[in-house]
């Protein structure tokens, strides 16, 4: 695979440029799998970024057999400036199919290292890692000269290998005598690169893509497609299904996304409100008090939606604690037209359990 992406490139490439890295040479601290390493077809972009003239200016796109991207990658080489004294840095940077940073990949004995020469141990990788994937880090706003307080006692030229030096706040977020190569690779993530990755991601958005991105079950590739829908209301009548099944999502961050979704204005008919009210039976207690509350933002549940909910306190897949949200979704008309409605709450009015017999008195006392 590699040894194909190889001949490829030569016939994409301007002769030199970035095969000084020497691909069969890229190594990844973490020890896993080279990303050149991954099946795919190669596509290559040609990006200009005026302020890194010394980076490849090629970003490469490799692609599964359904289209979707695997990874976007960039080779870096950029300087670290050290209060006037800069070194370089030499490596891949790679994102993934949305956008989000996947991992480096350095050259064989090239390893990065620290403002006093020392190399960066497996912690370290490790620690660099979790801050170029925390994309609201402190060192989002930071300009480079508010990264370090320069004590009168410590020569300007080392200051960054003194922790005592780094901007207080900032030693829990940057590896240790390192401050400026975190500084320098978090906006090389976050910068320029991303900003072209997300145009030309956006640009794809349709129905087919969003199609290819639903169906991957790729966390990251669901989440994109989730935002695009968002931000592109003519596709919600075809993709809202699709994402009120991720409410039920074991993934956290997905879920919370999908329910979030749902704002009043995109649960205004009926069929919208009675599909999100058909995962209560499936979802825990926390996601069942979250569709409620979502069913609630609306101001206007339809009389079916709200049945359906009574249905479920009656048979157990609601709990006792949410019947007082049910019955606030309750208007008057309701009860004097649907007979299934009124003989529900004729039978909770008498219900064994005492809190469910004097909610319902409640209920009913302020009807009449």
């Amino acid at each position: 695979m590699l040894n194909n992406i190889k001949r490829n490139l030569l016939t994409w490439m301007v002769p030199g440029i970035l095969f000084c890295a020497g691909f069969s040479d890229v190594h990844h601290e973490s020890h896993r799998p080279s990303f050149w390493k991954t099946d795919g077809t190669l596509y290559m972009h040609y990006f200009e970024e005026k302020t890194d003239s010394l980076s490849g200016p090629e970003i490469y796109e490799l692609k599964d057999a359904e289209g979707l991207t695997i990874w976007f990658g960039r080779y870096i080489f950029k300087d670290v400036c050290i209060s006037g004294e800069c070194k370089m840095i030499r490596l891949w940077l790679f994102w993934d199919g949305a956008g989000n940073y996947l991992g480096m990949e350095l050259p064989k004995g090239e390893p990065l290292t620290k403002s006093d020469h020392t190399e960066f141990d497996h912690a370290d990788y490790a620690k660099l890692e979790d801050i170029l994937r925390d994309t609201s880090s402190l060192l989002k706003d930071l300009k480079q000269e508010e990264l370090v307080m320069v004590p009168d006692t410590i020569n300007p030229y080392e200051v960054d290998g003194y922790t005592a030096a780094t901007r207080p706040g900032l030693d829990q977020v940057v590896v240790k005598d390192a401050v400026y190569t975190c500084y320098t690779l978090w906006h090389t993530v976050y910068g320029p690169v991303r900003s072209y990755l997300m145009e030309t991601l956006e640009s794809r958005i349709n129905s087919g893509y969003l199609n290819l991105l639903f169906k991957s079950k790729d966390p990251a590739l669901t989440s994109f497609a989730m935002e695009a829908v968002r931000k592109n209301p003519e596709y919600h009548s075809e993709f809202y299904p699709r994402i009120a099944g991720e409410v039920l999502s074991e993934n956290h961050s997905l879920a919370g996304q999908a329910l979030d979704y749902f704002v009043p204005s995109r649960m205004v008919s009926e069929e919208e409100q009675q599909l999100l009210c058909s995962l209560i039976p499936h979802a825990d207690a926390q996601k069942k008090y979250g569709i409620i509350w979502k069913l609630q933002e609306t101001g206007n549940v339809h009389e079916t939606v709200v049945l359906q909910m009574l249905r479920y306190s009656e048979g157990g897949e609601l709990g006792i604690g949410s019947l007082n949200l049910v019955y606030r979704l309750i208007q008057p008309e309701f009860m004097d037209r649907n007979q299934e409605m009124k003989s529900i709450l004729d039978r909770f009015s008498v219900h064994e359990n005492p809190y469910i017999r004097n909610l319902t008195a409640r209920l009913l006392g302020n009807r009449h």
